[in-house]
């Protein structure tokens, strides 16, 4: 698959949810995930959440800098890994960011 931007693997990024289809989260334990695939449009990222496809999920995206920026977004995909846990495809709607600091 060719990829209109660039997209780092590995990271050091992470992610806070705050709030499912404008509701706070079902839990009230802190929701942060590491990031595993980032990309100017969206994200990859596993949780032990119940996210359904077209969720909307504004998130705290944290980079390894420090720096975070709330990002809104929609669920595009959900893989199963097992253990009640799932990989989440997160794409972009609100909230544009870049990868490189300037």
């Amino acid at each position: 698959m060719n990829r209109e931007f660039e997209r780092h693997t590995g990271t050091e990024h992470s992610v806070r949810i705050l709030h499912i289809n404008e509701e706070s989260p079902p839990r009230h334990e802190d929701l942060c995930f590491q990031v595993h695939n980032i990309g100017k449009g969206g994200f990859r990222f596993e949780a032990d959440l119940d996210l359904q496809l077209e969720d909307r999920v504004r998130v705290q995206l944290c980079f390894p800098d420090g720096h975070q920026q709330p990002v809104l977004g929609r669920i595009c995909y959900r893989d199963e890994l097992g253990d009640g846990r799932a990989a989440y495809g997160f794409s972009v709607i609100e909230g544009f960011y870049s990868l490189r600091r300037p």
